[in-house]
C-alpha cells in the first residue's frame, strides 16, 4: 500500500517522474503552479459547495474538469518533448554565475 502511495504521489509532484519532465525547468514550475492553483480553487468550490446539495453537481463537474485538464495538460507535455540539458555555449555570458569564495569573504 506503501509502495502505491509513493508512485502515485511521484506520478504527479515529482518533476523526474511525471509527464513534464519532456519540458524545460521553467515551463514545469509554471505549469504545475497553475496546476496547483486549479486543483485549490477546485477543492474549495468543491467543499463550499457541498453545503448546499443543490451544487453539488458543480462540485463534480468541477472536479472532472480538473483531472482533464491534468490529464491534457501532462500529455501534452509528453508530446512535445523538449531538450533535456541546455548547453552552456547556448548561454549568454550573463547567464553564467560565478561565486568567487575568497572575494566575497
Amino acid at each position: 500500500m506503501k509502495h502505491a502511495i509513493v508512485e502515485t504521489w511521484d506520478a504527479v509532484m515529482d518533476n523526474r517522474h511525471n509527464p513534464l519532465r519532456h519540458l524545460d525547468l521553467a515551463s514545469q514550475h509554471y505549469l504545475m503552479q497553475v496546476l496547483g492553483w486549479m486543483w485549490s480553487m477546485v477543492f474549495c468550490l468543491s467543499f463550499l459547495s457541498i453545503v448546499q446539495f443543490g451544487y453539488i453537481w458543480l462540485a463534480h463537474l468541477l472536479l472532472i474538469a480538473g483531472i482533464t485538464m491534468t490529464v491534457s495538460v501532462f500529455r501534452q507535455a509528453e508530446r512535445s518533448r523538449a531538450p533535456a540539458r541546455v548547453d552552456s555555449a547556448d548561454l549568454s555570458s550573463a547567464s553564467r554565475c560565478v561565486w568567487k569564495l575568497d572575494s566575497e569573504a
